[in-house]
């Protein structure tokens, strides 16, 4: 009777050497499909963000929200408004009835500011500018014109990138970004930081 002979060492290391080289493979892959879930997550947020967005402007005779009401500013007088200090977020809120919403899943910030996206202030809600807009009926192309985007630390606000509180690359060499006519979508990094002034100004 012949006994049943085992592995060799040599046979051990190559089988550890297939699964090591297997696991090197794969293991990529399974990051890129978990970040792409990721993705799609906060994709759907922005989407929320932009039909409450609609709401709100139907709701005030499509007026866009502003990033702050104040009731007064020091140096800056002319911004004055009888609301006090508002995030367009806070103004939101009441439409979108989700405080989940205001995070992205890829980014563990959740200070105080407990937000993960930044609206394009400095476009929408009056500001001196004569890019900017007051009213959605002023946004000349809305399905091109960023209503809110990612942003670092939980910054609030969208600055032209390469800026380090705007994030373009979250989401596998892009970013998620939601427009003026309520649609989202991934941008890639290269895209929105090249045509900046072509997604942010709200009049063209």
């Amino acid at each position: 009777m012949r006994c049943k002979r085992g592995f060799t060492l040599i046979e051990l290391l190559v089988v550890i050497a297939i699964i090591a080289i297997l696991a090197a493979i794969l293991f990529p892959v399974f990051a890129r499909a978990r970040e792409k879930a990721r993705q799609s997550s906060c994709l759907n947020n922005q989407k929320q963000i932009a039909l409450a967005f609609h709401m709100y402007v139907q709701d005030y005779d499509e007026g866009i929200p502003r990033y702050y009401f104040e009731v007064t500013h020091p140096a800056n007088p002319e911004y004055g408004q009888p609301n006090g200090w508002i995030r367009a977020l806070d103004v939101l809120g009441p439409y979108i009835k989700n405080a989940q919403v205001r995070y992205c899943p890829s980014d563990d910030y959740r200070g105080r500011y407990l937000m993960n996206y930044g609206y394009n202030y400095y476009y929408l809600g009056p500001w001196n500018l004569p890019t900017a807009a007051a009213k959605i009926g002023e946004v000349t192309h809305p399905a091109q014109t960023l209503c809110f985007g990612e942003t670092n630390n939980g910054y609030d606000c969208l600055i032209q990138p390469p800026h380090d509180r705007t994030n373009t690359d979250r989401h596998n060499n892009g970013a998620n970004y939601s427009f003026c006519d309520g649609h989202a979508k991934w941008v890639s990094s290269t895209d929105i930081i090249g045509n900046w002034s072509s997604y942010a100004v709200a009049k063209r």
